[in-house]
């Protein structure tokens, strides 16, 4: 256990990684928010039916710019979709409230791992709240910008992303990792795209 000196270091490197976080998550000096806004009216459609006419990730492309994500791999099932959002879901509400055992749980091992001082998924609760606080201060970072099922999936191999369009207008991506045949979230943050 760290005391005086080294515990305070300790918290202001964790608050320099929760703003790290935060401006990853609010997307500074990035992102999209032109193709974000045109392509969310056409996304309940294309996600619904996704029977061969068109894959529901091809939203997510933008004509300039970085579409390794929305390349990534190939399209998942419907049924593989369906699954990962629930975890998506499950995970990004519990973040929100602050709801860090249920967290932990949609997490995978890497995921567990980005947390500082957790190796294992027993320390995860307790090393998540304190990467988080103050709470009044990663409120911000920790919001849930997902209303509804996610609306596509990249998968290659044991990994995935899961594609949405957020409440705030903005594209993220989440990424997954398959653990024991399930999907779960592979990063405490969630990536604008």
């Amino acid at each position: 256990m760290s005391t005086g000196r080294g515990a305070t270091e300790k918290r202001a490197a964790i608050l320099l990684m929760i703003v790290i976080a935060a401006l990853l998550v609010a997307g500074c000096g990035g992102g999209s928010s032109s193709s974000s806004s045109s392509s969310a009216s056409g996304s309940a459609t294309t996600a619904s039916s996704n029977s061969g006419e068109a894959e529901p990730s091809k939203q997510f492309l933008k004509p300039k710019g970085n579409n390794k994500i929305a390349e990534f791999g190939s399209e998942a099932s419907v049924e593989e979709r369906e699954a990962a959002s629930k975890v998506v879901e499950e995970s990004l509400k519990a973040r929100e409230d602050a709801d860090f055992a249920t967290q932990c749980d949609t997490l995978s091992l890497k995921g567990i791992k980005e947390i500082p001082g957790t190796k294992t998924r027993a320390q995860c609760p307790k090393s998540l709240k304190s990467f988080a606080e103050p709470l009044s201060e990663t409120k911000k970072a920790r919001k849930d910008t997902l209303s509804g099922p996610i609306d596509a999936m990249r998968v290659k191999g044991e990994k995935g992303y899961a594609l949405y369009h957020g409440t705030d207008k903005k594209n993220y991506a989440v990424p997954l990792e398959k653990e024991d045949g399930a999907w779960l979230v592979a990063s405490v943050i969630t990536e604008e795209i």
